[in-house]
């Protein structure tokens, strides 16, 4: 009885495999692809140099609170009681200017966040297209993605990865 149920159960994998490969079923490794893209590279440069601005900006409240911060230190044997509790609140108004920017920035809901989906919406919509332009053009019944982590065993052969990061490198808007 273990034999024939083994059996069967072999059998059963064994035409799975066998329909799997006649359906035409590849896969592709979306993070490889978002990674090697020249669009997505672009785009990551692009990012990277906006970043570095709002980068200066906050560095230069920066500077501005460690400039009062040390006014303040060297007047503060001199200042009088109403003039420290006014250099205090400048200080303080400025640390609260420089934690509003960068909330404003890189909070949830921040430039950053906002810049970035911006950024990658097109080459999402481009990545979409050309999955399904090559797997019209090649006949392909059903294109996997490796990177959702829904595939835990494929054939090398099924990979089309590669055709896919050429397609989006030759068609660089």
């Amino acid at each position: 009885m273990k034999k024939l149920m083994l059996a069967a159960i072999a059998l059963l994998l064994t035409v799975s495999v066998v329909y799997a490969e006649s359906q035409n079923i590849v896969y592709i490794d979306s993070e490889r692809i978002m990674m090697e893209s020249q669009d997505t590279q672009e785009a990551q440069q692009m990012y990277q140099s906006e970043q570095k601005e709002w980068d200066e900006e906050i560095a230069e409240l920066e500077e501005q609170i460690d400039a009062l911060n040390n006014e303040y230190e060297s007047k503060k044997m001199i200042l009088t009681e109403s003039g420290k509790v006014e250099a205090q609140e400048k200080i303080n108004q400025l640390l609260e200017k420089r934690q509003q920017k960068i909330q404003e920035i890189y909070g949830d809901q921040g430039l950053a966040m906002q810049r970035n989906a911006e950024l990658l919406e097109p080459i999402l919509e481009k990545l979409r297209n050309v999955i399904e332009k090559v797997a019209v053009e090649n006949n392909y019944d059903m294109v996997l993605d490796v990177a959702s982590g829904a595939v835990r065993y494929a054939k090398p052969k099924l990979d089309i990865t590669d055709q896919v990061i050429e397609e989006m490198n030759e068609t660089v808007e």
